[in-house]
């Protein structure tokens, strides 16, 4: 149910925390590698936030999450079509995947590559199928769980729903469990928690939205550190309930103020935040040579080039990932696909869904 009693709407207008929890996933991620910049001056001298430095990693978690909560308001659209929906998919992740990889593979040049790092992996690659290591450009290694879990929910959820997806999961971590999967199976299954608690986020949502925002952010909180301290900062036993409180959290946020604009902003570009920060890092990487700026610029060198990865990443947005998504949904109608899980009402006359939009 809503605040004010009504049935809880999953229109991207009146979730905004969603977008807000991926502005949060992405540039928690982008902050953990921004040591990149700082490299070039002496070891020790810099001053990053201890927790973005010791816990950015996850904001990976949370984008599985998110995409298992959005996945399941997807697949319960009552013009769901799966053919629709991996177009559509194919659309949002591919473009700016391929292009953001041809850009790293130039960077290569003056950074180096690993021996592994030929041209027929790099094409190999861009297909986001399974890989035992990293991919070419290794934040590809999200996308490929990502376009796993599509294709698991795209089998499952038109006959079972999200309650088969969920299930579906539980089944996967048990079987990793109890018998040695291959590679390629487990690399997957280690995850599977994190795309659960956005399914049960969505299952429950109408039991918890009356939680408000401090009680689940402080359990999600509590959750983690004590999971830390008693199991040690590798332990994912308990990361399902943090994330879950966590998420639950930011899907009860109704924010208005000009920080909660600036979050939903970002949130749309939290895609191409996620692609095009390493690029902007190793770009300023190459550029910061002897004779190297004073040493108490470097935190002003992180943060600016943070804001240059939000700047690009709002202009990507706007002027290729809306206009690919656009170019995914039209296509997807032009050949009789229509029904690709949009949450947006057939009157509106928007062409994109923002809670679409998976990182």
């Amino acid at each position: 149910m809503d605040c004010d009693g009504s049935p809880l709407s999953v229109d991207q207008d009146r979730l905004p925390g969603i977008q807000i929890a991926r502005a949060v996933a992405a540039l928690a991620i982008a902050y953990l590698h921004s040591w990149h910049v700082t490299m070039p001056f002496p070891a020790g001298s810099a001053f990053p936030i201890p927790i973005l430095k010791d816990h950015g990693a996850l904001g990976v978690d949370l984008f599985f999450a998110i995409s298992g909560f959005v996945i399941c308001i997807m697949a319960t659209s009552r013009n769901f079509n799966p053919v629709s929906f991996a177009i559509r998919r194919i659309f949002r992740l591919y473009p700016l995947w391929i292009i953001t990889s041809l850009a790293f593979l130039l960077l290569t040049r003056f950074i180096g590559r690993a021996p592994d790092q030929t041209i027929g992996y790099f094409f190999y690659s861009l297909t986001l199928l399974p890989t035992s290591s990293l991919p070419f450009y290794d934040l590809g290694w999200t996308l490929q769980h990502e376009i796993a879990f599509y294709l698991l929910a795209m089998i499952v959820a038109p006959k079972f729903g999200p309650l088969g997806i969920a299930v579906a999961l539980v089944s996967g971590m048990a079987a990793d469990k109890l018998i040695p999967l291959p590679w390629y199976l487990h690399n997957y299954v280690v995850f599977y928690a994190s795309f659960l608690a956005g399914i049960a986020a969505f299952l429950l949502r109408d039991h918890v939205v009356r939680l408000g925002v401090i009680l689940p952010m402080g359990m999600s909180i509590a959750i983690l550190v004590a999971s830390e301290f008693a199991l040690g900062r590798e332990s994912r036993a308990l990361l399902f309930p943090g994330l879950f409180f966590g998420l639950i959290a930011f899907i009860n946020m109704r924010p208005r103020s000009l920080l909660g604009t600036l979050g939903k902003t970002l949130g749309d570009a939290s895609y191409s935040i996620y692609l095009v920060h390493a690029l902007v890092f190793y770009t300023v990487y190459i550029l910061l040579k002897e004779p190297l700026p004073p040493i108490w610029t470097q935190e002003f060198i992180r943060f600016g080039s943070i804001i240059a990865i939000c700047f690009l990443s709002i202009v990507s947005w706007h002027f290729f990932e809306s206009p690919m998504i656009a170019l995914g949904a039209g296509l997807s109608n032009y050949f009789g696909f229509s029904g690709g899980g949009s949450i947006l009402s057939r009157k509106s006359l928007k062409p994109v869904s923002r809670l679409e939009s998976d990182s």
